[in-house]
């Protein structure tokens, strides 16, 4: 099929062998300092001593201080020095559990320093990258409208029949099937999942870039989800596209959404990145708690998304598009990224070459992955008895300056 899964971040990953390291830093220092509380300083605090040597006279008064026969003080004596020779061990074990705690730490704050640095190159380059991505669509943009969304636009948002049978998300595979079963004409669907622990789950899945024709690169047609959404969305993170979904959110939960549900967001290539802009708005986290993220093929790892968050960002190797964004995976406790090749047969950047991949990754044993479904299933375990409501929308860009 492929090389094997590559697993950046998550329960396995760097930032999480950081804090690690640190929670392993304080423990060993917490058991030295215990092991000096408990060890005597001084064997003649703990034992009496003999006042004379073993033949001397005055035996008695240590005998007597001792409460016990006097054929007892050789032992006392043995033991005293025996009492002495183990402190001075434990002094030197804590000595060395002292240094094992300073060298972990040390280590920790090593690999921290290295992981900053390589961030803040990479955050340089990335910056680099949008200013000249916005300078070249800002010009090609007046000129001619290439890539070129503009801002004279509202979207309408219209409940619709769904176009295929609706697949009840279970797991990661399932829920990118959801997202092929869309169509091509902006859709956009929520599906309403009544959860075992007497939440309710809102799964938003948002398809992939689709246009018709040249108007889908020159300023934007009535499809929400174009090349000129594309654009607009890694330089402004906003577009028609991200406001769809944020409206067929809303509309499905009208009335039927309580505070503190989960929404779980995902998407395709544009419509991961409306996931992940979603996820890093506050305005939107504000009024929604976006528990997971789930994108395939799509370049969002310079998103701000926090860490209330869990992500799993599902990416080809040999596929252009997630590396657009020209920065590495985030190494982080709450991010998960699988790497792999896309599956043979398929076009690299094809929904279902990810839907395989993410059924590998199902299936893996990788502790990151374990992570990730571990959290995710509080999510999608159905209540008993109960029935998944399906909310499909058709959205359309609609002009305010321009015939459409």
């Amino acid at each position: 099929m492929s090389d094997d899964l590559r697993i950046t971040g998550g329960a396995g990953g760097v930032e999480v062998a950081i804090d690690d390291l640190r929670r392993a830093a304080t423990t060993i220092r917490n058991i030295a300092e215990a092991v000096v509380r408990v060890t005597p300083r001084d064997a003649s605090l703990e034992l009496p001593a003999p006042t004379v040597g073993m033949g001397g006279a005055d035996w008695g008064l240590g005998a007597r201080a001792l409460g016990a026969p006097i054929e007892l003080l050789p032992l006392v004596a043995r033991c005293r020095h025996d009492l002495a020779g183990v402190i001075s061990d434990v002094a030197g074990a804590v000595v060395r559990l002292r240094q094992l705690a300073e060298s972990a730490s040390s280590s920790a704050a090593t690999y921290e320093w290295g992981e900053s640095a390589v961030r803040g190159l990479v955050a340089g380059l990335h910056a680099q990258a949008v200013a000249t991505a916005w300078l070249l669509t800002e010009v090609t943009g007046q000129s001619v409208g290439l890539l070129d969304e503009g801002t004279g636009w509202d979207v309408e948002v219209t409940p619709a029949a769904p176009l295929a049978k609706v697949p009840t998300p279970t797991s990661t595979a399932s829920l990118l099937v959801g997202v092929e079963s869309l169509g091509r004409d902006g859709r956009v669907r929520v599906v309403e999942l009544p959860a075992a622990d007497g939440t309710t789950t809102w799964v938003l899945q948002v398809p992939g870039t689709h246009a018709p024709g040249l108007q889908g690169w020159f300023e934007g047609g009535e499809v929400p989800m174009d090349w000129p959404a594309n654009v607009s969305l890694m330089l402004r993170a906003t577009s028609a596209s991200k406001v769809a979904a944020a409206k067929a959110l809303d509309l499905a939960q009208a009335g039927r959404g309580r505070p503190g549900d989960r929404v779980v967001i995902v998407g395709h290539s544009q419509g991961g990145i409306v996931a992940a802009a979603l996820a890093s708005d506050p305005s939107f986290t504000a009024e929604h708690r976006v528990s997971h993220v789930v994108t395939a093929g799509s370049p969002i790892d310079a998103f701000p998304i926090p860490d209330s968050t869990s992500v799993l960002s599902v990416q080809h190797t040999n596929d252009a598009v997630p590396m657009l964004d020209v920065v590495p995976p985030p190494d982080r406790g709450s991010w998960t990224t699988v790497a792999a090749l896309a599956p043979a047969g398929v076009l690299a950047h094809d929904l279902r070459g990810y839907v395989t991949t993410a059924g590998r990754a199902q299936r893996s044993g990788d502790s990151s992955l374990r992570q990730w479904r571990a959290g995710l299933a509080p999510a999608l375990a159905p209540a008993p008895a109960s029935t998944a409501v399906v909310h499909e929308f058709r959205t359309r860009r609609r002009w305010q300056n321009r015939d459409s």
